[in-house]
């Protein structure tokens, strides 16, 4: 009797211990019901780029982030409950909300293009495919058919990469020149906003960091003081690098930039974290604490 108590026990133990293993971590997926996102996340925050469908609002190549004060999943909650309910995720419900506002901008780390000093900005994506997914990492590309540059059409590729237990996301970026080329830096932006945060820039790593209001969307500032009258969610930490960039700053966006060929490909990383999130053993209640985290 009790040989087959710990037999029984040890099976539990070893079932246990390979749930925990085997636990996902990160998630990513193609969301037709919010207007052709594609969306993914990992432990400490959660991301989209904007899809065909959306193409009637002007939307941008660039990085929507939500934020989340867990490292459990969200994105589909907020997802089915903004469809079948009308429920806003720019709201904080309590696991986290989207209170970020990108616009036709670079947003959380999108791509940007620069052609004697002016910024350029991409679409939406045209196509997307996912090349691997596993509980632990997510790898997927997106394709823009038609990016218009300075006047000449190029395509141009994103894959990226989001791990657990990794921070930042991993961008591999191409660009392909249709008619003729012409010469241009490439590289990730930060939107600032409205100058309501503080940004730095370490040129001997090429790393950008950013620090702002959790609340950049106006229209999350009024969506969270109707529901729960709070006009105050913290800030929003924020980071690019790209090795051996240089920094500048062009309508209201912090860009870390390189010189660029066409059909290179720039491998750059970005990323957030809201300064409220924690696991119990990490958390970002500074900047200098995210600083250090993503430069470890």
């Amino acid at each position: 009797m009790k040989k087959a108590i710990l037999f029984l026990f040890a099976l539990l133990s070893l079932t246990a211990c390979q749930q925990e293993a085997t636990q996902p971590k990160v998630y990513g997926r193609f969301v037709p019901e919010r207007k052709d996102d594609f969306a993914w996340e990992n432990e400490y925050a959660a991301y989209r780029f904007y899809g065909p469908a959306l193409a009637p609002e002007n939307p941008s190549n660039g990085v929507d982030i939500f934020m989340k004060n867990t490292p459990e999943f969200v994105l589909d909650t907020f997802f089915y409950n903004y469809v079948n309910f009308k429920t806003p995720y720019h709201v904080q419900h309590g696991k986290g909300f989207d209170g970020y506002k990108v616009a036709h901008t670079t947003g959380c780390g999108g791509p940007a293009f620069v052609v004697d000093d002016s910024l350029y900005v991409g679409d939406q994506f045209d196509r997307w495919e996912i090349l691997e997914q596993t509980p632990t990492k997510i790898v997927f590309r997106l394709y823009y058919d038609h990016l218009l540059i300075a006047g000449a059409l190029y395509s141009a590729q994103i894959t990226v990469t989001s791990c657990a237990g990794e921070i930042l996301n991993r961008a591999d970026l191409v660009l392909m020149a249709l008619e003729e080329n012409i010469p241009m830096k490439i590289g990730a932006g930060l939107y600032l906003h409205d100058s309501i945060g503080t940004y730095r820039f370490f040129d001997d790593k090429g790393v950008l960091v950013y620090t702002e209001t959790a609340l950049s969307d106006p229209g999350a500032v009024r969506l969270n003081k109707k529901w729960y009258n709070i006009t105050d969610l913290g800030q929003t930490h924020e980071a690019v690098i790209l090795p051996g960039s240089e920094m500048t700053i062009i309508d209201n966006t912090a860009l870390c930039l390189i010189d660029y060929t066409p059909d290179e490909t720039v491998t750059y990383w970005f990323g957030g974290c809201w300064n409220q999130w924690t696991d119990g053993k990490q958390s970002f209640p500074t900047q200098e604490e995210w600083i250090k985290a993503i430069m470890r």
